[in-house]
């Protein structure tokens, strides 16, 4: 599934357990709710709705619908296909719903782009 920016041109692709460039190059993994990067080194946490850092600080939290700060303040929303800001304006879309690939997602805009 690509994830594309708000002009809709392709900036990543994830698939089970794996992000990569919107070429195909592996940018890291997403396994059991560790995320690594592409050399398999942790780097933070996705699961059971935490956001963690590699030494499994709480840095934010995620559901269905939205990626969280820590204290709880809303930073993205998540609806079917598309990615918002905290102001609703969309900065991103993805190919399929992004339930289908929670984790991933998660993992990419907060480890991975430039969004966090």
């Amino acid at each position: 599934m690509y994830i594309r920016n708000s002009n809709k041109s392709a900036i990543a692709r994830v698939e089970r357990g794996r992000i990569m460039t919107s070429g195909g190059s592996t940018l890291g993994y997403v396994e059991n709710g560790r995320v690594m990067n592409s050399s398999r080194s942790t780097i933070g946490y996705v699961e059971r709705g935490y956001i963690m850092n590699p030494s499994r600080s709480t840095i934010g939290r995620y559901d269905r619908s939205r990626i969280m700060s820590s204290s709880g303040s809303t930073r993205f929303y998540l609806e079917g296909r598309s990615i918002m800001a905290s102001n609703r304006s969309t900065i991103g879309y993805t190919d399929e719903n992004i339930e289908n690939y929670l984790e991933e997602v998660v993992a990419y805009v907060v480890f991975f782009s430039n969004w966090w």
